[in-house]
């Protein structure tokens, strides 16, 4: 037997003496998923980078940015506390691009109708199945809805003992947007994102009170 094949031997004797005694052998740790979002309020001749919890006037305009750091399904979805609205219904995967919603050149405007509006963003590795409905729908009841993001956030959570890798990544490639594509050299509004991580799966909300 060569020194190779004993070492693996012993190796494997080990490990089964691990398991055996009831000692847990500690595995790779999943890589957070990072993204670079923000949300873009045009009021008036102001344009300003929104925070999670704002203020907005009926007739101000929003756009939203999302760059995954990695290749992700990206879901973003708008609710006004009586139905939510899955904005992105085509599913999207993106790579190395800024999806930019509505476009580059068009914003959602606020109609005032709603005393709250929210947005929530996910960054997902993989297809999300609680997503289904709303993909085939398009909408749901907001209840319905809660629900679910509550599930989702829950999943997302980082501990936050552990290190949160919160290291920078550069903007690079082409923008994704419903109605166009280009380069994000142009829109200055794109360096002054923020990178959000998440364990499994990132979920960034934004809730607006309207006045």
């Amino acid at each position: 037997m060569t020194k190779a094949s004993r070492r693996i031997q012993t190796m494997l004797v080990l490990i089964a003496a691990a398991l055996m005694a009831g000692v847990s052998i500690p595995a790779k740790a999943e890589e957070p998923v990072r993204a670079k979002i923000g949300i873009q309020i045009v009021s008036g001749d102001r344009v300003m980078k929104a925070k999670s919890r704002d203020r907005l006037r009926a007739g101000d305009m929003l756009r939203i940015y999302v760059h995954p750091e990695h290749s992700c399904y990206v879901y973003v979805i708008h609710s006004d506390q009586e139905t939510a609205t899955l904005l992105n219904t085509v599913e999207q995967r993106v790579q190395g691009a800024t999806l930019v919603m509505p476009s580059l050149h068009q914003y959602y405007e606020v109609d005032g109708k709603s005393p709250l509006e929210s947005f929530t963003i996910i960054c997902s590795p993989r297809e999300l199945i609680e997503m289904k409905g709303m993909l085939e729908e398009g909408q749901a009841d907001h209840a319905k809805w809660a629900a679910v993001e509550e599930d989702l956030t829950e999943r997302s959570r980082i501990d936050l003992s552990q290190d949160s890798n919160d290291r920078p990544f550069a903007i690079a490639g082409n923008v994704r947007g419903a109605v166009d594509s280009g380069s994000m050299a142009g829109d200055p509004f794109s360096s002054s994102m923020q990178i959000f991580s998440g364990r499994s799966l990132l979920v960034k909300h934004y809730a607006f009170q309207v006045r």
